[in-house]
């Protein structure tokens, strides 16, 4: 069974993703960074959003939620 993400949106590196999913209290196993070009994708599961507020201050972010 696989399951479904969401995009969260594009960021300039892979840490500023990753600290993105940490300050929201996204659990790592629910989160996907990937690469594409020069830039990083973040995507979260869709079950970890239910009921969710992210908090988004803008920081490392190219587009996405906002």
């Amino acid at each position: 069974m696989g399951w479904d993400f969401e995009q969260a949106g594009k960021f300039g590196s892979e840490k500023a993703a990753d600290d993105y999913a940490r300050r929201n209290n996204i659990d790592p196993r629910d989160v996907q960074i990937t690469r594409k070009g020069e830039e990083i994708e973040l995507n979260i599961r869709r079950s970890a959003l239910d009921r969710r507020n992210l908090r988004d201050n803008g920081e490392g972010r190219r587009d996405g939620w906002g």
